[in-house]
């Protein structure tokens, strides 16, 4: 484990139920909006409920803002590539692919590459895409011109449920895909079939090396998908979601969201 993360991991295990965030340093940010994301540089992504999206860099200072208006409900963004982030609109089936000040460098349309709908899709690690397929059922990465590149198998040659994932997630070694009725699906980066982790409930969720981190509602956890382990990093009742990214914990709790250093 990178010494970063573990001084991250050893600190928030310092925290407990009677964690308030007014009572330790940080900054605050109001937030009313559907959800948040942050990157590896520590910039925070805020999502409205009109589907605006807002950055905010580390130190609390508002550093673009945009709302793209005809495109509908704004899904999952996808800040994995600081500089080049993916924004999928699931009501006009299509990716905006953005600068990191929110500058249009492309937009996908995926309204013909599906019998059914595309639920969810995301960036891959180098720069093209992966999408859910609902009409068969299948993972499947293109570049950026949908010239198809990857495909897995039909979901039902592992599984007899039905899937409807609401994000996924490329980690440059593995592909996670999840449906929160259903868990997270682990497939490899050539869309081959690993597991599957009964993980149900999450909107978002992080990886870091081996280990998911996600907030259930009252317990941020990480679950190590190679040793099938989990443990509590903090309890909070009181927050809406958690999530770590750079030297920060970023705490959702009613209308504001506090950027705690925990490392450094």
């Amino acid at each position: 484990m990178k010494t970063g993360l573990f001084c991250m991991l050893l600190l928030l295990m310092t925290f407990n139920q009677a964690f308030v965030a007014d009572d330790k340093p940080g900054l605050k940010v109001p937030f009313r909006g559907k959800f948040f994301t942050t990157d590896n540089l520590g910039n925070l992504f805020l999502v409205g409920r009109d589907n605006s999206i807002v950055k905010v860099t580390k130190d609390g200072k508002t550093s673009a803002r945009v709302n793209f208006k005809i495109y509908g409900n704004l899904e999952q963004l996808d800040v994995t590539n600081p500089f080049e982030i993916y924004a999928y609109y699931r009501d006009q089936q299509t990716v905006l692919i953005l600068d990191n000040l929110f500058n249009q460098l492309g937009v996908i349309s995926l309204n013909n590459q599906s019998t059914g709908e595309i639920t969810a899709a995301c960036r891959s690690f180098d720069n093209g895409l992966w999408y859910f397929d609902a009409g068969n059922t299948k993972i499947i990465k293109t570049d950026k011109s949908l010239n198809k590149k990857i495909e897995s198998l039909p979901f039902s040659s592992w599984t007899n449920e039905s899937w409807s994932p609401v994000n996924i997630l490329d980690n440059e070694k593995n592909l996670f895909v999840n449906d929160s009725t259903k868990g997270i699906a682990i497939f490899d980066v050539f869309a081959n079939y690993y597991k599957t982790i009964d993980i149900k409930g999450l909107r978002n969720f992080q990886v870091k090396k081996d280990q998911i981190f996600y907030f259930d509602g009252e317990y941020f956890q990480s679950y190590d998908f190679k040793f099938f382990k989990i443990d509590t990093i903090l309890q909070n009742n009181s927050c809406k979601d958690i999530r770590m990214d750079g030297e920060n914990l970023y705490l959702w709790q009613r209308d504001t969201i506090f950027i705690k250093p925990v490392s450094g």
